[in-house]
C-alpha cells in the first residue's frame, strides 16, 4: 500500500523560466530658463493672463445682456428676487384654484346628498 501512493520527493520538479528583461530607455530630461524664470514662473504668468481676459469677457457679456432688449420674454432682466417672488405668486394663484375646485366639489356633493335625503323624506 506504502508502493501505491507516489512520494513527493518523486514528482518531476521543472525548472523556473526566467524571463529576459528589455533593454530599459534612457530618460532625459531638461530644464528650459527663459531669461532668468523658471518655467512654473511663466505659467503662472499665462494662468493670470489668461483670467484676466476670462473676467473681462465675463464683463463684456453682461453689459451686452444686460442693455440688450429682445422681443417676448426677456428672462434676464428680471432678478433673482423678482424671479423667486413671481414663482411663489404663481405657485399660491395654483394653490387658491386647486382649493376652490375641490370646495367646489364638496358642496355640490353635500348639496346633492342633502337633496336627495329631502326628497325620499318628502315622499315617505
Amino acid at each position: 500500500m506504502a508502493s501505491s501512493l507516489p512520494s513527493v520527493c518523486s514528482l518531476s520538479k521543472q525548472p523556473l523560466i526566467r524571463r529576459k528583461l528589455g533593454k530599459h530607455h534612457q530618460v532625459r530630461y531638461q530644464i528650459f530658463r527663459y531669461e532668468g524664470n523658471s518655467g512654473n514662473n511663466i505659467v503662472d504668468a499665462n494662468l493670470s493672463v489668461l483670467r484676466r481676459r476670462i473676467e473681462e469677457l465675463r464683463k463684456k457679456e453682461r453689459l451686452e445682456n444686460c442693455c440688450k432688449v429682445t422681443s417676448g420674454w426677456n428672462y434676464n432682466s428680471a432678478g433673482g428676487y423678482q424671479k423667486k417672488r413671481a414663482i411663489l405668486v404663481e405657485s399660491i394663484e395654483v394653490l387658491g384654484s386647486m382649493s376652490s375646485a375641490i370646495g367646489l366639489v364638496l358642496l355640490s356633493g353635500s348639496l346633492s346628498i342633502f337633496f336627495v335625503s329631502f326628497l325620499a323624506h318628502m315622499c315617505t
